[in-house]
């Protein structure tokens, strides 16, 4: 029995707002973020794309009218096409999850944000993911020494540099501020780590943290061209992996200019959803840790810490055998 005419109405206008918003969503894809009117565009979430396109797919079922081929055919192929987007960005299946040995560093990056920042209950999520080497943006109470011998243990340093901190027992060699500026949404920093992991044989760890703007009517090509300037002037150097709160997704042209030849762990290691923001229901990986060609991802996840809007991100990674050349920036 055909369903009431209201009923059959919702699904039509279901099929066409999924069919509008597959073809924003595509063009999203195409443009990438490279102009200030695609950007809107390449941030609608493939997992939106599905769920519509899901839906719009189950309608005949619904309202009862003939499943002909015609009337499922379009939906079936932007949910095909969707998934395998979202497959690809958003779930991580650790194809590359090798065996752990020596010379296996455990990182941890996490925005902790306001007001976790100055929250008890970071100080527990710290302590549940002990690693090697923490990096932190917006930086608050709980990167305070006597905060972090509490949560990383007694032989825990913490050094900062900006709005980051590194936590690591292990010896550092430098920690400065390479640039930063801005205003309300339009803050960004750039920072410069160096550590010297025990079983690398006095070759340091070189890291870049960066936060780049929040506010999404900047042209992420202008914020893009902004970093790249800085970093220059401010003689970032080369660095073996890079750390952060990007305010830009997989594939944005903030990743492509400015760190080119850099890989995003997660997307090479990781397992399970990958989105990092906003933390209770997480549609997009803001947050990442890039590395270049001398360093092999080998695990890597996001965890719910229970607080601030931002997910963490923990990789495992080790540096490649000789003969493969790391990459400048």
């Amino acid at each position: 029995m055909a369903s009431p005419r209201p009923v059959r109405w919702c699904a039509l206008a279901l099929r066409g707002v999924s069919v509008a918003w597959f073809a924003a969503w595509f063009v999203g894809r195409i443009a990438e973020d490279r102009g200030a009117w695609s950007q809107w565009l390449f941030w609608i979430p493939s997992v939106t794309v599905v769920a519509l396109s899901a839906g719009a797919l189950a309608t005949p079922w619904v309202t009862g009218e003939p499943r002909r081929w015609p009337r499922v055919a379009l939906p079936m192929c932007v949910l095909l096409l969707s998934s395998v987007a979202m497959l690809r960005s958003d779930v991580g299946v650790g194809l590359n999850a090798a065996e752990l040995g020596p010379g296996t560093l455990r990182v941890l990056q996490w925005n902790t944000n306001w007001p976790s920042s100055d929250d008890e209950r970071s100080v527990q999520a710290l302590a549940s993911v002990p690693a090697d080497i923490v990096l932190i943006s917006n930086r608050g109470a709980i990167t305070s020494p006597d905060q972090v011998r509490r949560w990383a243990g007694a032989e825990a340093r913490v050094v900062g540099a900006g709005p980051f901190a590194m936590v690591t027992r292990w010896p550092v060699r430098e920690a400065i501020q390479v640039s930063g500026g801005g205003g309300p949404g339009k803050r960004w920093w750039v920072a410069r780590f160096e550590v010297l992991p025990p079983e690398w044989n006095g070759e340091p760890l070189r890291i870049a943290m960066v936060d780049l703007p929040s506010k999404p009517t900047l042209p992420r090509a202008a914020v893009a061209e902004a970093l790249r300037q800085a970093c220059d002037e401010g003689s970032l150097g080369d660095v073996d992996l890079v750390a952060g709160d990007f305010n830009a997704t997989d594939g944005s042209v903030i990743l492509s200019r400015c760190f080119p030849t850099f890989r995003d762990a997660l997307q090479v290691a990781g397992r399970g959803w990958l989105a990092t923001w906003p933390r209770r229901f997480p549609m997009w990986r803001i947050d990442h840790v890039l590395v270049s060609a001398s360093i092999e991802p080998l695990q890597g996840r996001t965890i719910d810490p229970g607080i601030s809007s931002h997910r963490m991100t923990e990789v495992r990674l080790r540096k490649r055998e000789p003969g493969v050349t790391g990459s400048a920036r």
